[in-house]
């Protein structure tokens, strides 16, 4: 958790298709503080929008790995906004305008690679990030 964004490590299941098995396997989850309601900010928004822009910048070469050494940075698979594209059609013009603006205030969703061990605060030492 900080102040901007949320993390959790969520399961994630790619269906086979006719030239690939099914994969299974986990992914980082990252959203805007406040998922749904007041605490979620524009701010929010566009600090995950610039990362994602940061991540998929990098050379997918620094993603990989090479037998010489491990990725630097986790794979990057995509920045997701709630669309209020589609039109509802079973919904009644009035109907309509709350589910639009409930759909507005969920934050979009940054996916990555889960790598790594998690940070506990209590474990770093003060001088090691205040150099």
């Amino acid at each position: 958790m900080g102040s901007h964004s949320n993390v959790i490590i969520a399961p994630l299941v790619l269906p086979s298709t006719a030239t690939a098995p099914s994969v299974v396997g986990r992914v980082a989850v990252k959203t805007g503080v406040g998922l749904f309601g007041d605490k979620y900010s524009t701010t929010d928004r566009d600090m995950l929008w610039n990362e994602a822009r940061i991540y998929n910048a990098f050379p997918r070469s620094l993603q990989e790995g090479s037998p010489d050494g491990p990725p630097v940075v986790p794979q990057f698979y995509g920045f997701y906004i709630p669309s209020v594209a589609f039109d509802y059609p079973k919904l009644s013009a009035e109907e309509r305008n709350p589910v639009r603006k409930m759909i507005k205030s969920i934050s979009p969703i940054l996916l990555l690679e889960p790598c790594g061990k998690r940070i506990e605060a209590s474990a770093v030492d003060r001088a090691d990030v205040c150099a």
